[in-house]
């Protein structure tokens, strides 16, 4: 019996610390997707755990400043920016597109299908705290159709929730990101991808918090996002640069 204890002791050492880490990532929810699969990627490559929470922006970077559980960020650059989290490092994932997208038996050809009589309700993210409902919101205004289609708007927190409007078919059109719209492809009729002139440019990145306490893990993963493997994933999200 203490040979036979004696071995599972020292199999137990032999497990490598690296499958032992766990580090916390929070992201924008509209992200998931694209986070889940880096995620699993990662943790099958390195035996390191990844934890995953899902927010608005605004939720996402109060957990980051207030918990002190948080490990990473990932979201778009100009929210991170003037959040102004304490953090030491930062590495880019890549650009966020803004599509509209709607339900099955619609179609979407221009911003003057936006104005028919015959749409009623257009879901998008908040524009205060969310950067697609922002954007959303710079694109209507620079087709000068904002103020015309402001009763028509139902403004909910986050893009998956915008999302879930055009696929349960109670809006007219939806506006989400690229990497959403990918995913909920084959439960809609389709999307557009939105002109990018029309707003400002979306760049996400990931920035490592400096009170994190698994700096080495950190460190890898945000290796990992620079290796080719990772870079073709975020391109099948459409994300990449």
């Amino acid at each position: 019996m203490k040979k036979i204890s004696t071995l599972l002791l020292l199999i137990l050492l032999a497990v490598p610390a690296a499958a032992q880490a766990k580090i916390v990532i929070a992201s924008g929810a509209g992200y998931r997707s694209l986070v889940d699969k880096l995620t699993a990627t990662y943790t099958a490559q390195s035996g390191n755990e990844v934890e995953r929470v899902y927010g608005n922006m605004a939720r996402v970077t109060a957990q980051a400043r207030n918990s002190g559980s948080v490990d990473l960020v990932l979201g778009d650059k100009s929210f991170l920016e003037k959040a102004d989290l304490d953090c030491c490092a930062t590495q880019k994932v890549g650009r966020g597109r803004l599509v509209i997208a709607y339900p099955k038996g619609k179609s979407f050809n221009g911003s003057d299908d936006l104005l028919s009589k015959d749409v009623s309700r257009i879901a998008l993210p908040d524009t205060k705290r969310a950067i697609y409902g922002k954007a959303a919101q710079q694109y209507l205004k620079n087709k000068k159709i904002f103020a015309s289609l402001e009763p028509k708007l139902l403004m909910v927190a986050t893009v998956p929730q915008s999302a879930s409007y055009v696929v349960a078919g109670e809006v007219d059109y939806a506006f989400i990101n690229l990497t959403h719209a990918r995913k909920i492809k084959d439960s809609i009729g389709g999307f557009v991808i939105v002109d990018e002139t029309t707003y400002s440019p979306i760049s996400i990145i990931v920035e490592q918090m400096s009170n994190s306490e698994h700096t080495a893990e950190c460190t890898a993963f945000m290796d990992f996002l620079k290796s080719e493997e990772a870079r073709k994933i975020v391109a099948a999200h459409g994300m990449q640069d």
